[in-house]
């Protein structure tokens, strides 16, 4: 899948990045205090121990303190960055999901998938080429409850991405003037999914369903995927339509992060 991160883990790591930059004061005391406490612990491992177990003590030691530090700032960053947490949650839950998408591609429920797919209002968690049900917007969700206010909310989320799925895969394929490619793709139809991560994965009914959007429990999304029938993609058709939708989303990440590197350069300029 290229080496884009998804959505959640780009945001973590540009807000971690904004908010070391806040805070380079508490950088300029912890590394002289890591190093200092790495040289205190090197010689006390150099007194104490003899022979081989004095560098494997001394290794592990600076592994150990390097650790420490690096998880004080993790904890400290989430600590004060409310939308953190949120954000974590996010990329497990698209991580999981994509763990399931490579189990359903090694059973040949699918052709493959296409992640992060960036667009100018919005993005795409996961859009599944399967082999005989179209196309498969996917929303993952983590969640430890959920409301009725959650469920409206995530369902018009859901067909927010579906018909930008749409609307993108008929952009893509119109471009191409071949209309022996264009007779094998064009009544593919996009089906929004909701992936349920998390607790709340436990308390999802079996083929729940609210206004056209299904709602999956994780662990059993490829039976979902399984018992979906209805438009079947040639194979050839699907990895041109891959192949479209991976080179759209490359360019669009390479525009995205080059607009979102300038606003952040700006920001700790600024500050």
């Amino acid at each position: 899948m290229g080496d884009i991160k998804p959505f959640s883990q780009r945001q973590l790591r540009r807000r971690r990045r904004a908010w070391l930059a806040r805070n380079r004061r508490l950088l300029a005391l912890v590394v002289p205090a890591t190093l200092l406490l790495a040289a205190v612990l090197t010689l006390v491992m150099s007194l104490l121990a003899d022979g081989e177990m004095r560098w494997y003590l001394i290794g592990l030691t600076h592994a150990g303190a390097v650790a420490a530090v690096l998880h004080l700032l993790n904890t400290a960053f989430l600590a004060h960055d409310r939308e953190a947490v949120l954000h974590v949650r996010g990329a497990w839950g698209e991580d999981n999901t994509r763990s399931e998408l490579a189990g359903a591609k090694r059973r040949r429920l699918i052709w493959s998938w296409v992640d992060s797919i960036t667009l100018q209002s919005g993005d795409i968690d996961h859009l599944v080429v399967t082999r005989k049900a179209g196309l498969v917007a996917i929303d993952s969700k983590w969640r430890n409850s959920v409301n009725a206010d959650d469920i409206s909310s995530m369902t018009a989320s859901a067909r927010t991405s579906a018909n930008r799925a749409a609307a993108l895969a008929q952009t893509l394929l119109a471009a191409d003037r071949s209309a022996k490619h264009r007779a094998k793709v064009r009544t593919i139809s996009v089906t929004p999914v909701v992936v349920m991560w998390g607790t709340a994965q436990h308390e999802v009914p079996d083929a729940f369903e609210r206004d056209g959007v299904a709602f999956v429990s994780g662990r059993r999304l490829n039976d979902h995927l399984r018992a979906m029938d209805g438009h079947p993609v040639d194979r050839r058709a699907a990895r041109d339509l891959c192949r479209r939708l991976r080179r759209y989303r490359d360019q669009a990440w390479k525009t995205s992060k080059a607009r979102e590197d300038a606003r952040f350069s700006g920001g700790v300029t600024r500050s």
